[in-house]
């Protein structure tokens, strides 16, 4: 969220506080504003190629790098925007669209025509309330040679950020898409929509409020057919109470189908209780630092500095889980053609003060824990000669027990002890 802002204010708007000149000015230094930023977010570059102002507009060139290591080989890793400015006297109009290279550019207009791959509107007015609105174009392509085809809806997403910055909302509303081709393969997507709403607590943390639908996702290939229907998700993140956060996550499907074997009904639903704020922030800055090792040439005091932001993670770490904290998988249902799976999860660790040079062996003794897990025998014995074998060695150390028509696994974990199927395993001991 805070890098999708960020992104929009720099390829696209600032803030205007009345006249064309003012505005001008104001949008120009947010414009540079929004560009350090960016810069200060890992794995993203911003670089102002020029910035041409007028009286009335500007027109801009941004180029944005992202770290190639977090993105598919597939993907760019260079996003060039082209925004014109246009200073109005309450407000400030940014237009932006992507640059391509010529190939690239003829290769777009040979599929969209004159239309743009993407169009980016950002609204900023004199209170410095923000709007911005990203859409792509409808497509209708046959390639004349294969003669696949590709139709794809339009796809719109806003995000509207008041000056306060306390509720930030995004929305994306996309009626799907469908690829055939001419061996007979064929790929659907029905309508995605999204909510979210969220305020930044932290330079880690949002409390946000999300929601997700998926209508259906279908696809033919070489005979076989798949088919999901109707995946819905939500999570919620708020402040439970001074210092600490709650975050839920829950997510269902009402049908996967692998050519006539459906599986129907998925659940999960997920929960993290009583993280303790500022020393989650603690681990994600330490976690930061250890990034930025690797920009250090020396190779010996790289792994210096390596090893000492290791050891910070560690003892940031055990400097969480001592705040205490709980973390449920309250549901897990499937429901196959040859039975139900059911599941549940409980962990606990509650606050203590064992110091933090304690370790993090220190914690397990007081952690408890509770796992119940029940599977149908027929899914797990129809799954070949290595499912066959993996399961009994599972059976032979009674870390799954059969009863009936199913396998079963209850544990739990208190005072350095496991009980798994009603055996007790003491934990080693951690330095």
């Amino acid at each position: 969220m805070n890098k999708l802002v960020g992104v929009g204010l720099v390829g696209l708007g600032a803030v205007a506080l009345g006249g064309p000149y003012i505005s001008g000015t104001q949008a120009e230094s947010q414009y540079h504003q929004a560009i350090e930023s960016l810069n200060a977010q890992s794995g993203v570059v911003a670089i102002s190629e020029g910035y041409e102002k007028g009286y009335f507009g500007a027109d801009s060139v941004t180029l944005i790098k992202l770290d190639g290591g977090e993105l598919d080989d597939d993907l760019p890793q260079e996003i060039r925007f082209k925004t014109h400015f246009s200073h109005g006297i309450y407000s400030v109009n940014a237009l932006s669209h992507l640059l391509f290279d010529d190939e690239t550019t003829a290769e777009i207009k040979e599929v969209l025509g004159d239309a743009p791959p993407l169009e980016i509107v950002t609204t900023v007015n004199i209170f410095g309330d923000a709007s911005v609105v990203a859409v792509t174009p409808k497509v209708d392509y046959t390639d004349p040679e294969g003669g696949d085809k590709v139709s794809i809806s339009v796809l719109e997403m806003t995000v509207d950020v008041p000056s306060d910055h306390k509720q930030v909302t995004a929305n994306i509303d996309w009626p799907g898409m469908t690829m055939t081709g001419e061996g007979g393969e064929e790929v659907m997507i029905g309508q995605f929509t999204m909510t979210q709403t969220g305020s930044q607590l932290t330079d880690y943390l949002w409390a946000s409020d999300m929601t997700l639908s998926l209508d259906t996702v279908s696809g033919v290939e070489a005979g076989q057919r798949f088919d999901l229907k109707n995946l819905k998700m939500s999570s919620v993140t708020a402040e439970a109470e001074k210092g600490r956060i709650d975050s839920g996550f829950e997510m269902s499907i009402d049908s996967v189908k692998l050519n006539e074997e459906e599986f129907k009904n998925q659940k999960l639903v997920f929960s993290l209780k009583d993280l303790a704020i500022v020393e989650f922030d603690a681990l994600m800055e330490t976690f930061d630092k250890l990034e930025e090792t690797s920009q250090i040439a020396d190779p010996q005091q790289q792994a210096m500095a390596q090893m000492e932001q290791f050891a910070k993670v560690g003892q940031d770490v055990t400097a969480l889980f001592n705040k205490g904290l709980k973390i449920d998988i309250s549901e897990l249902f499937v429901s196959t053609p040859k039975g139900d799976v059911n599941g549940m999860l409980h962990i606990e660790q509650p606050e203590s003060d064992v110091t933090v040079n304690a370790g993090p062996g220190a914690l397990l003794q007081t952690t408890k824990g509770q796992l119940s897990l029940t599977v149908p025998a027929l899914l797990l014995e129809s799954g070949g000669p290595e499912m066959l074998q993996q399961l009994e060695g599972l059976l032979a150390q009674s870390l799954i027990v059969k009863e009936g028509e199913v396998y079963k696994t209850e544990a739990t974990l208190e005072s350095m002890i496991i009980n798994v199927n009603g055996i007790e395993m003491p934990l080693p001991p951690l330095m």
